[in-house]
């Protein structure tokens, strides 16, 4: 590590500041090398206080970086500053020998995908990641979307305190409009048959003005925390975030994560093959299918991975 990154790791182990001379003992350098340093840290957008009590003290900044990341996460965390996707850069790990557990997080992507393909709006001020976990860490790898897409919603309301609702299957809405969407996918062992790994991808809108939002969008999404600053920092969020979706694992959820979806009871229109039906929602069961009744009075259980809905 060079000097700065040097000064970023003791500052974030010493909440309560540290003095110059002894920063510049514990690093092996001169003071001056530690004010210009620190002084580089600012221009990235961290807030360094300095004064003759307290010395050097690294007050809260929401600033991305590969040290914040590591200070807070329990598992082994990546970042990129920008990306295509971060399911895109999880599979590059893989390939190279990452050991997993692990998370990447990006502080913006250009080309983020959600569901059956479709794009996924990511701008600055997001959290944008993606989780891979060991196949044989999942007991049962059809509720992985579901118990992420719970997990996520814990993770926010026990930073933010803003009450989440879920739609099936896989996005969170804020006063029924879209603030988080959510993409799983597996990489199967062909020898064995199993599930080797899977990807979790969570696209969190967080923070940003209202007036950036596409026209396009800007009456199915907006953001948790539109026209300020949220109270706690994306690295803080993003950690949360990975812990409240490994613990879940092997855990019962359903009957919470059928609590907060808000189309029960409600019409929807059920996607199937191209074709458009209207059908009212009543339950999701055991196995995280949506069970609905058509006009004609037949009853069906959903499965994610075949259709989608418009409420």
């Amino acid at each position: 590590m060079n000097v700065k990154e040097e000064l970023l790791s003791i500052l974030l182990e010493n909440e309560e500041g540290i003095s110059g001379s002894e920063l510049a003992e514990r690093i092996g350098c001169s003071r001056m090398a530690i004010s210009k340093s620190a002084a580089g840290l600012s221009d990235e957008g961290y807030r360094i206080s300095v004064s003759r009590s307290d010395g050097y003290k690294l007050e809260k900044s929401d600033v991305l970086s590969r040290s914040m990341l590591e200070h807070v996460f329990h598992i082994p965390v990546y970042y990129r500053p920008v990306t295509s996707s971060t399911m895109t850069e999880a599979k590059d790990l893989i390939n190279k020998g990452a050991e997993v557990p692990f998370a990447i997080v990006a502080g913006r992507q250009e080309g983020g995908r959600g569901r059956l393909g479709r794009s996924f709006f990511s701008p600055e001020g997001g959290v944008y990641m993606s989780i891979v976990i060991s196949g044989s860490s999942i007991p049962e790898p059809e509720l992985l979307t579901t118990s992420s897409c719970l997990a996520t919603v814990k993770a926010i309301e026990a930073l933010s305190g803003i009450r989440c609702s879920i739609k099936w299957v896989n996005d969170i809405y804020v006063n029924r409009r879209k603030v988080v969407g959510i993409l799983t996918e597996g990489i199967v062992n062909m020898e064995e048959g199993g599930l080797d790994k899977a990807i979790v991808g969570i696209g969190i809108n967080l923070q940003g003005s209202s007036s950036s939002i596409p026209s396009e969008l800007e009456k199915k999404m907006m953001y948790l925390y539109p026209e300020g600053d949220a109270p706690f920092t994306r690295a803080e969020l993003a950690s949360r975030v990975a812990d409240e979706i490994l613990a879940i694992m092997g855990k019962e959820f359903i009957s919470e994560y059928k609590s907060r979806c808000f189309m029960l009871g409600s019409e929807v229109t059920v996607i199937k093959n191209g074709k458009e039906r209207q059908a009212m929602a009543l339950d999701v069961d055991e196995r995280a299918r949506l069970v609905v009744r058509y006009p004609d009075g037949r009853i069906e259980a959903l499965s994610s991975g075949e259709v989608s809905l418009r409420i």
